[in-house]
């Protein structure tokens, strides 16, 4: 019995995310042909879709007729969500309505981009595990507090997993190939893509010089991972040293090396940008995100604020 794959794409979707879910199925089909593999591309507009770059993709499936599949059969083997890191607001329900649908046929769904918020909207992660992209994962956590947020290049929760897009959906893909059909169709495709190795799914995303320096000492990405875990209730110096097991003066050192800061002033720059994200994506008030950032009061918030970013946290939340 042969498998059935959807790919539906939303408005503004990442091409990245795109090509990282299509190229390996299509390796996949291409060099197995036993597999019988179909691959569905889905308009969720039921017109050509343009992605966040401009390109367009014409879809030969229809987006009722991928409803009424998967409402009718099982067939479906997997439905992957393709979007960019925002959806237009009319696709809402369509959305909803589709996610909800293969949630009811218990089929293994994937979410890239902005479809981990949309499967969380949906009721589909709750008391589970998702993530989101990392600019968006402050905001993610404080909307959703009935969801184990994780900081991860992609999260499976029972049938569903999140990934928030770009290059860490190919890390999903080929993940998926080896648990969907074996290890050996996941080298094979990996070989032919000229993949040399892929990242397991809990690795903190990609976000900060720290994390994408290669030199950076694992007792230094220790400290910075303690920072990271603690924005909105901030450890001191004293503490991250017993945790990482090391002294004041090592850490002092390794920053100074690495970053030309101090651990302090490091640490104080995450927190800022943490709460300003909170600005910008929440409506929590000024005085909630400065608490929630591990401030003791708005008026310290805000002279840090202003001397980190040049403007005020009020007028963050008066930009366009």
């Amino acid at each position: 019995m042969g498998k059935n794959i959807k790919i539906i794409l939303v408005p503004g979707f990442s091409y990245l995310s795109f090509g990282a879910i299509l190229e390996p199925l299509n390796t996949l089909k291409r060099n197995f042909n036993q597999l019988n593999l179909e691959i569905e591309l889905i308009s969720i507009t039921d017109d050509m879709i343009c992605s966040q770059l401009g390109a367009t993709v014409k879809c030969d499936t229809t987006f009722q007729a991928c409803m009424k599949d998967i409402a009718k059969s099982s067939k479906t083997t997997a439905v992957f969500l393709c979007c960019g890191l925002k959806t237009p607001f009319d696709v809402q329900s369509s959305i909803r309505k589709v996610l909800r649908a293969c949630d009811m046929k218990n089929i293994p769904t994937y979410g890239v981009g902005a479809a981990g918020w949309k499967m969380a909207d949906a009721g589909l992660l709750e008391n589970g595990k998702g993530t989101v992209h990392w600019t968006t994962l402050s905001a993610y956590r404080e909307r959703n507090q009935n969801i184990m947020v994780k900081d991860a290049l992609f999260v499976t929760s029972e049938n569903i997993t999140t990934s928030p897009g770009e290059a860490a959906t190919l890390d999903m893909m080929i993940d998926f190939i080896k648990k969907e059909f074996s290890l050996e169709h996941a080298e094979n495709v990996c070989d032919h893509l000229m993949i040399t190795f892929t990242r397991n799914g809990d690795l903190e995303q990609p976000k900060s010089s720290a994390q994408r320096l290669r030199d950076v000492p694992k007792s230094l990405q220790k400290v910075i991972s303690l920072m990271e875990e603690n924005l909105e209730e901030p450890l001191t110096l004293k503490i991250i040293s017993h945790q990482a097991g090391l002294s004041l003066r090592q850490i002092e050192r390794l920053f100074s090396l690495h970053f030309s800061n101090s651990p302090k002033k490091y640490y104080l720059k995450r927190r800022l940008l943490h709460a300003r994200q909170l600005i910008e994506q929440t409506s929590l008030s000024i005085l909630e995100v400065s608490i929630i950032s591990g401030f003791s009061s708005r008026q310290i918030f805000s002279k840090y604020y202003k001397n980190e970013f040049g403007f005020t946290p009020s007028d963050t939340r008066r930009s366009p």
